[in-house]
């Protein structure tokens, strides 16, 4: 427990830095309000199935559950609604609500508010000392951060929740937690962390008029490679009006916003800055062989040529979105690597588009492996909760109820017939969803060495081995100074 506590005054310093991932680059329409949920449910295919669970009985007599809903500007994180909207999303979240309401005998008030409210306002609260919210979802860095300043429960002390049932996120979960300590975790419940994921977009007219491989197939045959992806962009890049330069108006086989999202070629061969000893306690132990040559490889055969990401491209197009989404909805690049909540701008496409997981290193690589974008919506419990049991309840119950309704509606509607436009995506997206992972040094960058990966492999550099060496000594203390911090405020 000691060396649990460190961890908190680490992520304090990184706060900033992350919140401001955590901005993403698409604007939001939520609005922030204070919501009921207390009408007659209607769309029975919507409703959760009559299923035996492992859940308790209980009877709270009318309790009411105080939510704190944190707003996402890219991300869907709506965990309530006043009533039926047409929505299937919104209606699957509203009956799953209005279910777990009469097995329970409780209702829900759930509070929007943008993150920077959602910050500051736990912040407020529970310094005072004051029970406003039994739980609230927030950016996972950010409620770390909370969590650092002892504001949050641990919950793997609240005897009621069941991480080990399967409407929970366990890899994810795991992934983040450090020593005995969970602050932040994931489930069904909330759509927000699915958003998160990274995926591989790809355009099917462009496979198809150069004829390149099928994605699907590559990945169920094992061949979903990073060297088979480099390979497919490379053939993909073209000067089209051959003019000599590389402008809007040409084909790139690669689009994506730089930044931590490139680390997902590098965790999606497995590959990890920071390792975890058998206490469940991050180590550092250098930069790995592995890590090092899937680096290398994504350096040297992606990013080392400015022209090969659309995101460089010269020009400007019609629209208000960031130039790497605008170059792939306009129908010039063949991979859009991004994260599955941006997804939704691409509903007006004018061809088919596919989802993939990241490729793996190569074919000797057991499992694909998806990063989750460390600003993705946690759930946490405030320490002034009044009864943290009675939440565990509240929280497995949501959870539970969400797998055949919400969580299947947004794969199955939401994000399949709208913005992916085929069936095979399905099996993708079970994929990409089941092997979630965070790189808990990108979470809280000690001593800077997520940054320096992340600033190297853009550049396309191929340094990083002696950088790391450089920076060594602050990541080491800045790792156990968080592990102390943990150690210290652990709840």
């Amino acid at each position: 427990m000691k060396k649990q506590l460190s961890l908190l005054l680490a992520l304090l310093t990184l706060l900033p830095s992350l919140a401001a991932c955590g901005e993403s680059e698409v604007n939001t329409e939520e609005e922030t309000t204070s919501v009921q949920s207390s009408e007659v449910v209607s769309p029975a295919e919507t409703e959760p199935p009559e299923t035996e669970l492992p859940l308790p009985e209980a009877d709270y007599d009318g309790y009411e559950v105080r939510v704190l809903n944190n707003i996402s500007n890219f991300a869907y994180t709506n965990i309530g609604e006043e009533g039926l909207t047409g929505e299937s999303l919104d209606d699957a979240v509203f009956n799953r609500n209005k279910t777990v309401e009469d097995k329970l005998n409780v209702t829900f008030t759930i509070e929007k508010r943008e993150y920077y409210d959602t910050r500051d306002t736990i912040t407020k609260v529970v310094s005072a000392g004051e029970d406003v919210y039994d739980f609230y979802t927030c950016d996972l860095n950010i409620l770390l951060g909370h969590a650092m300043n002892g504001y949050v429960l641990n919950a793997k002390n609240v005897d009621t929740l069941q991480f080990d049932q399967p409407w929970w996120n366990k890899q994810a979960i795991d992934s983040v937690s450090i020593g005995d300590a969970v602050y932040g975790f994931f489930g069904d419940l909330h759509t927000g962390y699915f958003e998160s994921h990274n995926v591989a977009a790809f355009n099917k007219r462009i496979l198809t008029d150069l004829n390149l491989s099928d994605p699907y197939e590559l990945v169920r045959n094992n061949e979903w490679t990073l060297d088979k992806m480099i390979v497919m962009m490379d053939a993909a890049k073209m000067d089209l009006d051959g003019d000599g330069k590389w402008t809007v108006e040409d084909q790139y086989g690669l689009s994506m916003f730089q930044g931590n999202w490139s680390l997902a070629f590098i965790t999606g061969g497995n590959a990890f800055i920071v390792q975890k000893d058998e206490n469940n306690l991050p180590v550092w132990n250098g930069i790995s062989e592995r890590f090092l040559t899937i680096f290398e490889a994504a350096a040297t055969g992606i990013f080392d040529e400015n022209t090969n990401n659309a995101i460089n491209a010269r020009g400007t197009l019609p629209g208000d979105l960031e130039l790497y989404r605008l170059m792939f909805i306009y129908d010039r690049v063949l991979f859009l690597v991004t994260q599955i909540g941006v997804l939704k701008n691409m509903r007006d496409v004018n061809f088919e588009l596919g989802v993939v997981p990241s490729p793996k290193f190569d074919q000797t690589q057991e499992n694909y492996v998806s990063l989750i974008f460390q600003g993705a919506n946690a759930v946490g419990i405030p320490l002034t909760n009044p009864d943290a049991e009675r939440t565990g309840v509240v929280l497995d119950y949501l959870a539970a109820m969400s797998t055949d309704t919400v969580r299947d509606v947004y794969i199955n509607q939401t994000l399949d017939f709208k913005y992916i436009q085929d069936q095979e995506s399905q099996e993708m997206l079970d994929i990409i969803l089941s092997t979630g992972t965070f790189e808990i040094a990108a979470v809280y960058d000690w001593g800077g060495i997520a940054g320096q990966v992340m600033t190297l492999l853009n550049a396309g550099k191929t340094t990083l081995a002696s950088t790391a060496a450089k920076l060594e000594k602050r990541v080491v203390k800045a790792m156990e100074e968080t592990v102390d911090t943990f150690s210290k405020v652990g709840q």
